[in-house]
């Protein structure tokens, strides 16, 4: 499958101010120029956004997979980070990129990784899930920070 790469609108997030655990909370500018990978999660018609990061760190932690790991020749510990994905079903917030705004490197490893990435980012989402539906979220450290809290309607 070909990957979209996409920004989040900044009005999304002037819309949404009451969202907590996620990046660059407060400025909507910066969030809006974030660069997020198009992954449709067929849950409940779900579509979310990962956004990708310059320093990801380890994508995967003694606790458990927070991502995927995508680095370029300037940032080795890029990636794709599933704490910080968005829920967002509305596509009138998306604006997908005409041009790419990553090295190719970055958009071939995602390319290529594609399968792998939804996959990953699925398993995250279902154990989400059933953390969620034990109450907590806040007891679990691969969830404590997860902006998927914002989203516990679309995905319970």
């Amino acid at each position: 499958m070909e990957p979209k790469l996409c920004f989040i609108r900044e009005s999304y997030f002037k819309d949404n101010q009451h969202l907590v655990k996620i990046l660059d909370s407060g400025n909507a500018s910066k969030q809006s120029k974030r660069t997020h990978l198009c992954v449709l999660i067929e849950m409940n018609s779900n579509k979310s956004y990962i956004p990708l990061r310059n320093n990801l760190g380890d994508d995967v932690r003694k606790f458990g997979r927070i991502g995927h790991s995508v680095p370029s020749d300037k940032r080795k510990n890029a990636g794709l980070d599933f704490r910080y994905a968005l829920i967002i079903n509305d596509e009138s917030y998306i604006e997908i990129q005409k041009d790419k705004r990553i090295p190719e490197s970055q958009y071939r490893k995602i390319k290529n990784d594609y399968d792998a990435i939804s996959n990953e980012f699925s398993v995250y989402v279902k154990g989400f899930i059933k953390v969620a539906k034990k109450k907590r979220i806040d007891k679990e450290p691969l969830y404590r920070v997860s902006s998927l809290v914002n989203y516990t309607s679309e995905l319970l």
